[in-house]
């Protein structure tokens, strides 16, 4: 009779595994947009002066809020989102209990600040940052959805108290690759050699007695 074998259950996802993926995107796109906003910011020192401070941009807009004013506060707004975004990242990564519902507020207001952006820009016929703002706009909808996702997830499971804190025993290892030290390792090394040294010198001597023995008997 064959025995019927159970097929090998699958390992469950870790805890909060969901959150920690909305981490690294977080951290992808608040990288980005940081590293954009500064690109743009440095480089428009090869542009000349009219160029870059379109100084009739401030009679375009609202009545205090000028498509220039608009535009400044556009590039500064980049730069902190992404800051932001890049440390909620790490913070939902390290499944921090607050960072969640933080990115959800945060992802909201960026939400509302693009829109309102996109709506001047619009009103002003400015093509090129009307299409800016909408896909921040979007992106920022979207990722208000992960971010509602990753705090209802740590609401069901929320991390146990003190979790970010190490416990008193916790060795902290040498590398990525190794636990322990080169000299750690060494001298384990070493004495792996001198037990697997020590049971070939028993072998050894074990087969010269029984050499001893069958020359005796021969001999007698």
């Amino acid at each position: 009779m064959t025995e019927r074998t159970e097929p090998a259950s699958e390992p469950s996802p870790p805890p909060r595994a969901f959150g920690q993926g909305v981490g690294t995107i977080f951290q992808v796109v608040g990288v980005m947009m940081f590293v954009a906003a500064m690109f743009v910011g440095c480089a428009s020192a090869f542009i000349s002066k009219e160029t870059a401070t379109k100084t009739w941009l401030v009679n375009v807009g609202w009545s205090r809020y000028s498509a220039q004013m608009a535009v400044t506060y556009s590039l500064i707004a980049s730069v902190f989102f992404g800051i932001t975004l890049a440390t909620l990242g790490l913070g939902m990564q390290a499944q921090n209990r607050r960072t969640p519902l933080l990115a959800v507020i945060v992802t909201f207001l960026g939400m509302a600040f693009w829109f309102i952006q996109l709506v001047l820009f619009v009103d002003v016929h400015l093509l090129l940052m009307s299409a800016i703002s909408a896909v921040l706009c979007v992106l920022f909808v979207i990722l208000l959805g992960f971010a509602l996702g990753a705090w209802m997830e740590m609401r069901r499971n929320p991390t146990p108290a003190r979790f970010e804190i190490l416990p008193a025993d916790y060795k902290v290892p040498y590398s990525h690759m190794h636990q322990d030290p080169p000299e750690v390792r060494l001298e384990r090394e070493l004495e792996a050699r001198r037990e697997r040294l020590a049971v070939q010198q028993k072998e050894l001597q074990l087969l010269e007695e029984k050499l001893r023995r069958k020359m005796k008997e021969k001999e007698s």
